[in-house]
């Protein structure tokens, strides 16, 4: 008769068990209801106005123009070129390909969009939030004319 009693506690526990898990399983009442906006680099596609900082004349001083356009496009999948809008003094500056990921790099439920860590082109963020980038190009040939950028889209 014990054993027959210890059987029954046995299957009784196990059910308690059983419900007690199926019960409080995850759901959507999470302590973070907000899901992070799915990213697409083609968020930060478009035309940028804003201030670009270059020398393009060897042996000249660094120089900066206010309200400088430069395009963003795409290359690939994961892929945005920067190029400076041609037929502009400062249109010799070298243009960059850049891989890139998104992500909620600056705040919360952001679409932000950033070059790879270690990228030997240089540095490329794009602020989802204000619609704006900035850009750090590196030399990478002799030949390169590296700049800066910070830019609105437009």
């Amino acid at each position: 008769m014990t054993k027959m009693k210890m059987k029954i506690a046995l299957i009784g526990c196990l059910s308690l068990i059983s419900f007690g898990t199926l019960t409080t399983s995850c759901g959507k009442d999470d302590n973070n209801p907000e899901e992070l906006p799915n990213g697409n680099i083609e968020a930060a596609v478009g035309t940028y106005k804003g201030k670009l900082y270059a020398r393009v004349h060897p042996n000249e001083q660094r120089k900066t123009w206010y309200d400088a356009i430069v395009i963003v496009s795409k290359e690939g999948s994961n892929k945005l070129k920067i190029s400076a809008k041609t037929g502009q003094e400062y249109s010799a500056v070298t243009s960059k390909t850049f891989t890139v990921e998104t992500g909620a790099f600056f705040g919360t439920n952001t679409q932000d969009i950033v070059s790879l860590t270690g990228s030997m082109e240089g540095m490329f963020s794009f602020y989802g939030s204000n619609k704006t980038i900035v850009v750090t190009t590196d030399q990478q040939a002799s030949s390169d004319i590296d700049f800066e950028f910070e830019g609105t889209k437009q």
